[in-house]
């Protein structure tokens, strides 16, 4: 007996050629059509095109954690609200994975304004909880969007310009950002990751510090160390931290770059030791590297092997990072309090966690955001919620150091409020480490003189 093979109805080939099997939206190969046909009509009736480009937050822990099913489920409910979100006429596209595309056709010729109300719409639509099995979870989304012609002259800059401003959105910690003029080229960020890899085992990096100080006799009581690089293809300036940061947390020489900073942070803090100086000395950490194995034991490890007492060390991690890898870090910096070492909340306010976790936190230390000395003490509202966070601190068991002491009535609003410590420009910039030795040598609190 002869066995036929059947095939599938040509109409379903042709749906599944241009279809993404698991959500039923549009796929890869429908937008690329699409693009081109909507770049040629803008071009020719004097219109606009715009791609929004939408990368899931945290999907990888939702798989990691709960399963593949539950995952496909989650893009599943992602799909339905994007379709709901966007203009009749607009096409939703899964690119793959937790990317999602929608292009908007028909746009006026200065649509930037239209597509960021869509934008906004996307971002919008995934912030809500999703319901998934017994759980009910938050998945925000980056969403970066570009434009024909604004800043596009063909469907290919258009997608890699939505890509970068997805990138950029995503560095940001999330949100809409639409493509300009600074916003970094997909391979010029791949570029900068392979020079300060580089940069790294050539020396280029160095540290600057910031002084502490205690405010009620301008004690220094301390340093805030902050990386600096130094890039010869920029004729060896300075490169702002806010943009080989980001790029260093995207490609993972965050890692290298967290050891190299520990490291000198120690043998600087060695040093200084010797010439019986011994400010306590805080650095930032990143989700990243909290997210390696043994990272307790391994910090412990190279302070120790300085010579130096793990609370001379205060480990800083931002709040926004904090907000969206608690469940992960709390054992971590539970493990890092262990061992001896302080742990600070950064930038406290400029995130979203909600304030009543700051009781499972076991950090001694609240750095409040520099925002919220700004109307100080001029502005009563911003006065009173300056005082809450001090109360709220207290409350918490914590100190504070305020960050952005810029102007003297700063310094003198905290003092009478009850706050003790502050650093900001009033008080000195970051500085090099000869400057900042300096004014150790100077002015460093007594206690902390050996």
């Amino acid at each position: 007996m002869s066995m036929m093979r059947t095939s599938a109805p040509a109409g379903e080939v042709a749906y599944l050629a241009y279809h993404d099997p698991l959500t039923g939206l549009a796929n890869r190969a429908a937008l690329e059509d699409a693009l081109a046909v909507a770049v040629g009509e803008a071009r020719a009736s004097g219109t606009a095109v715009a791609l929004a480009f939408a990368d899931l937050n945290e999907f990888k822990r939702v798989n990691d954690s709960l399963g593949h099913d539950l995952g496909d489920e989650l893009l599943c409910q992602v799909a339905a609200r994007l379709r709901e979100a966007v203009r009749p006429g607009d096409l939703v596209v899964r690119q793959g994975g937790d990317e999602f595309l929608v292009l908007l056709r028909g746009l006026p010729r200065d649509g930037r304004a239209a597509a960021e109300t869509v934008g906004q719409r996307i971002a919008d639509a995934v912030s809500a909880p999703f319901t998934l099995g017994a759980a009910e979870l938050l998945v925000d989304a980056a969403v970066g969007i570009s434009l024909y012609p604004e800043d596009a002259d063909s469907p290919t800059s258009l997608r890699k310009h939505a890509d970068a401003a997805m990138y950029e959105a995503k560095a940001a910690g999330g949100g809409v950002n639409v493509y300009g003029a600074g916003t970094a080229d997909p391979i010029a960020r791949l570029e900068l990751a392979a020079r300060l890899r580089r940069g790294i085992e050539r020396g280029e990096l160095e540290l600057h510090h910031q002084p502490i100080y205690r405010l009620a006799d301008r004690g220094l009581m301390g340093v805030e160390s902050l990386v600096r690089w130094r890039d010869p293809v920029r004729g060896g300036g300075l490169v702002p931290p806010v943009e080989f940061i980001p790029v260093a947390e995207r490609t993972g020489v965050i890692d290298a770059l967290g050891d190299w900073v520990l490291r000198e942070v120690c043998a600087q803090a060695r040093t200084w030791a010797e010439a019986g100086l011994y400010p306590n000395v805080g650095f930032n950490v990143s989700p990243r590297q909290l997210r390696r194995a043994n990272v307790a034991q391994r910090f412990a490890e190279v302070v120790t092997a300085h010579g130096i007492e793990p609370g001379r060390f205060v480990l800083e991690i931002t709040e926004s990072a904090w907000s969206l890898e608690a469940s992960r870090l709390l054992p971590v910096l539970g493990e890092l309090r262990a061992a001896g070492f302080a742990l600070a909340i950064d930038d406290f306010g400029a995130g979203y966690s909600s304030l009543w976790r700051l009781r499972e936190l076991p950090v001694q230390i609240i750095k409040v955001d520099r925002a919220f000395l700004a109307g100080v003490p001029g502005d009563p509202q911003a006065t009173a919620v300056y005082s809450a966070i001090l109360q709220l601190a207290d409350a918490c068991g914590c100190d504070v150091v305020a960050e952005g002491v810029e102007e003297a009535e700063h310094a003198d609003f905290l003092v009478g409020k009850g706050c003790r410590i502050g650093q900001g420009y009033h008080f000195s910039r970051p500085v090099p480490v000869a400057e900042v030795t300096a004014l150790l040598e100077a002015q460093i609190a007594p206690e902390r003189r050996r």
